[in-house]
């Protein structure tokens, strides 16, 4: 284990203990989901808003060329696997609205890192972006600026078009980025 990653490890543990949970409690300020989760499979195509356990909607939902698996790498044209939060919003984008999630995770630069993808310092600028519920570095070899968005132009056709991200139709980002706070926990499963 390198020196980073067991600096980052040994900051883990200490936040896990207690011992600077303020620290990480003023860098998330302002963060909280107020109860929503947005849920995803990627096998039925669908994805749910929930405020704790009620279904406040259900939603159609179509993404990139190679659907099953996790994203790994930039232009791959998969949607990741795993727990991510919404980290960024985006009123006008090419695809009407955009909610970013916080790919890569934790989780996703300890996989790059174990197949040199990424670098030590890269995986640091991830690891402590996730720890402040900021958007990670969406500039290396694992890609980024992945999200929820809308068709903007696009007809509504229930076919695979995304790089990667989950579309939903422009109604339903509206309703969606206008809900939902940054911080809101996204979960991904095939």
């Amino acid at each position: 284990m390198s020196w980073q990653r067991f600096l980052c490890s040994s900051l883990l543990t200490a936040i896990v203990a207690g011992f600077v949970t303020p620290w990480v409690t003023a860098l998330a300020a302002g963060r909280a989901s107020d109860g929503y989760v947005i849920e995803v499979r990627k096998s039925a195509r669908q994805m749910w808003l929930k405020n704790g356990k009620d279904v406040l909607r259900q939603f159609n939902i179509v993404l990139g060329p190679a659907p099953t698996g996790g994203k790994l790498l930039r232009g791959d044209g998969r949607t990741p696997v795993g727990r991510y939060y919404i980290s960024g919003k985006k009123p006008n984008s090419q695809f009407h609205r955009f909610l970013a999630i916080s790919y890569p995770s934790i989780q996703d630069a300890e996989r790059a890192l174990d197949q040199k993808i990424i670098s030590e310092p890269e995986w640091t600028d991830i690891f402590f972006a996730n720890l402040q519920e900021v958007t990670p570095p969406q500039n290396t070899l694992m890609g980024g600026w992945v999200g929820i968005h809308g068709y903007g132009g696009r007809e509504e056709l229930p076919v695979d078009w995304t790089a990667g991200c989950i579309a939903v139709t422009n109604r339903d980002i509206d309703y969606l980025y206008d809900i939902v706070p940054l911080g809101t926990p996204v979960e991904i499963s095939d």
